[in-house]
């Protein structure tokens, strides 16, 4: 039998984005960037048990697109030999990063000016993965959890619970010095808005930057979770006097889930042996019908009042918030929602392909798919899964839109196409009524990740 003593590696590169281009991907502003207000990171821990290897990789960005992790994994068997299943991708979602999502024609979506950007990334990540990997030494894992109370809310509905648990992963040298640290939390990174020229990667970089310097390591990744309906604070949908966005806003949430993670991680026991698994299957989902038909949308979309991107001020005024810019903007909203459900028909035999990955570390698994999951998404995953400790994790391998739980589709039930698109009436509901697969698809894929979820068992 294979020894199950540990290595692991990690490595973190700077991938900040260029100056000259839209910064992040907020809308209703055309300025751009004009340097940095934190470095944005890639990176990467790669962790061999036996002849089991796994690499975790973690990006300052808003969404990542398929076909990029495909190419990274392609170069990452290359190098390394680890098998691409076994490489694990994950966007913080970071409002303030890019947005690397290539169009249906091939080009960057969000900005023509980052293509050459977004086309480093595979290597990046390949590249990254390589460093970690030959940085690998004997170590020891341990796990770990806390709770950020009080500093997230149900976006879509504040009476609603969401998951304030941090989770922690502690590497340490087979000497006991501190390795590197992975956590996990559910927020949108949201904090700061279109106010600010700088590139910044929302709470996850400070908090990084105060476990570095609390616990002594070197590499810390953030691990998006099940994001979909948490928000930061009081940033509900709707909300009139929401806490403002700010540099100020975004630190306070880092620091707050940075001393629960801390909190958990000086309490973690680290082993020496851990049995190592993965595996990945992938979903041909059924897209979203609405109750509309295409002459009914393109009459809508025919008398859509827009204003242009390029008509709008150089940044946010002050009070303008993510809670209430649709309202704010309805013809902004509007016109691209119109887009979106087009699209849906145009598409409507082309199925929403979603890779659902699950790496097991132990006792312990990370359940990942591509969507933004909603909070009880991840609660029936982790409620169904055979192991003691699941974390569900969004944003990975891809980008697939909102996944709401069945019941969620139920609360839009016998609106009209007039209705959802009425801000005032309907913007409590976005996730909902902008998700690309419907209400089946839920289903599919709580019951596909925990057929996965099994076999690791």
């Amino acid at each position: 039998m294979a020894s199950r003593t540990l290595l692991a590696g990690a490595y973190t590169a700077d991938i900040t984005p260029p100056e000259g281009v839209h910064a992040g991907c907020w809308g209703l502003h055309t300025a751009l960037a004009e340097g940095a207000h934190d470095r944005l990171e890639l990176s990467a821990l790669v962790i061999a048990s036996g002849e089991t290897r796994v690499a975790l990789v973690a990006i300052d960005a808003a969404m990542v697109d398929e076909a990029a992790v495909a190419e990274a994994r392609r170069r990452i068997g290359e190098l390394t030999g680890i098998p691409g299943e076994a490489v694990l991708v994950n966007a913080s979602h970071d409002h303030a990063g890019p947005v690397l999502l290539r169009d249906v024609a091939g080009a960057q979506a969000d900005s023509p000016a980052l293509e050459q950007y977004a086309l480093t990334l595979p290597g990046r990540i390949a590249g990254a993965v390589y460093a970690a990997s030959r940085r690998l030494q004997p170590a020891r894992i341990g796990f770990g959890s806390g709770r950020a109370a009080g500093v997230s809310v149900n976006r879509i509905d504040r009476t609603l619970p969401v998951d304030d648990r941090v989770w922690v992963m502690r590497i340490d040298t087979a000497a006991g010095q501190p390795l590197a640290l992975a956590l996990s939390f559910a927020c949108h990174p949201i904090t700061v808005g279109g106010q600010t020229r700088l590139w910044d990667t929302d709470y996850p970089g400070p908090l990084r930057r105060r476990i570095r310097a609390e616990l002594g390591v070197a590499d810390c990744l953030f691990l998006q979770g099940a994001a979909g309906d948490a928000g930061p604070f009081d940033f509900w949908f709707g909300n009139e006097s929401p806490r403002p966005h700010s540099f100020a806003c975004r630190d306070e949430l880092a620091q707050a889930i940075a001393a629960a993670a801390t909190g958990a991680a000086d309490g973690i026991e680290c082993e020496p042996e851990l049995p190592l698994a993965f595996g990945s299957t992938v979903l041909d989902l059924p897209r979203r019908r609405f109750g509309w038909t295409a002459a009914e949308l393109a009459a809508r979309a025919a008398v859509q009042t827009f204003t242009p991107p390029e008509a709008y001020p150089e940044l946010w005024e002050a009070t303008l918030h993510t809670a209430t810019s649709a309202q704010r903007f309805p013809d902004y909203y509007q016109h691209y929602a119109l887009e979106l459900y087009q699209r849906l028909i145009d598409e409507r035999d082309v199925p929403v392909r979603a890779e659902l990955q699950a790496i097991r570390l132990g006792e312990h698994v990370l359940s990942a798919n591509p969507f933004e999951p909603f909070t009880e998404i991840a609660r029936m995953i982790a409620a169904g899964s055979p192991f003691p400790d699941t974390t569900v994790l969004g944003y990975t391998n891809g980008y697939t839109g909102y996944l709401p739980p069945p019941a969620d589709y139920a609360k839009i039930d016998g609106y009209g196409l007039e209705d959802i698109l009425d801000q005032d009436r309907c913007r409590w509901a976005y996730g909902i009524t902008t998700a690309f697969v419907g209400a089946g698809a839920s289903d599919t894929v709580i019951g596909a990740s925990l057929r996965l979820l099994e076999q690791l068992r």
